[in-house]
C-alpha cells in the first residue's frame, strides 16, 4: 500500500491562507462595527449648546396645573426631541417631531394643537399638563436617527405669575 502524504510547504501554505482569510474576516467584522458607532457619534458630536430650553419662558402654572416651556433650535437639523418632565414622585416624557401631531396634554402656548418642533434657528413655547410644579425639564434631540445626550436641564422652575 503506498501512503501518500502532504509536503511541509503545502501544508504551511494552507495554514498561511487560513490565517489571512481569518484576518480577513475579523477585521471586515470590526471594521462594520466602529464604522456604525463612529457614524452615531458623529450625529450627535459639536450639537451642543444648539437645542435648549429657554428657562425665560419656562415657569409652572399652579392655578391652571400646566408647565409652560420653550424650545430653541440653532443651526442643526433634529429629526425630534425627547422632553423628560419630573417631580420626585412622577415623571412625564414625550416626543416631539417635525410633524404635527396631537400629544395628551401638550399645546402650543396659545392653546392651539397639533404642535411640532421648532425650525432650524428657531423657538416655541409649550404648555404641558402636569398635576405637580416639576423639579426638572430636560430634553434630549434626536439627529439622524440617534437619541443623544440630554442637551439641556431646568431645575429651577418659577410660579408664571411671577413672569407676567
Amino acid at each position: 500500500m503506498n501512503k501518500h502524504g502532504l509536503s511541509e510547504i503545502v501544508v504551511s501554505l494552507i495554514l498561511v491562507a487560513l490565517t489571512v482569510v481569518a484576518v480577513v474576516i475579523v477585521g471586515a467584522v470590526v471594521n462594520n462595527l466602529i464604522g456604525e458607532n463612529i457614524k452615531k457619534s458623529e450625529s450627535c458630536f459639536g450639537n451642543f449648546g444648539k437645542i435648549t430650553i429657554d428657562e425665560k419662558y419656562t415657569c409652572f402654572d399652579d392655578s391652571n396645573k400646566k408647565v409652560q416651556f420653550a424650545i430653541s433650535i440653532g443651526d442643526v437639523d433634529v429629526d425630534s426631541v425627547l422632553v423628560s418632565i419630573a417631580t420626585r414622585i412622577e415623571t412625564g416624557s414625550f416626543t416631539i417631531t417635525n410633524e404635527d401631531q396631537t400629544i395628551a396634554g401638550l399645546k402650543y402656548l396659545d392653546g392651539s394643537s397639533p404642535v411640532k418642533l421648532p425650525a432650524k434657528n428657531g423657538g416655541k413655547t409649550y404648555l404641558y399638563d402636569f398635576d405637580a410644579r416639576p423639579n426638572a425639564i430636560q430634553i434630549a434631540p434626536i439627529i439622524d436617527g440617534t437619541q443623544c445626550e440630554v442637551s439641556d436641564v431646568v431645575t429651577d422652575i418659577d410660579d408664571c405669575s411671577l413672569l407676567a
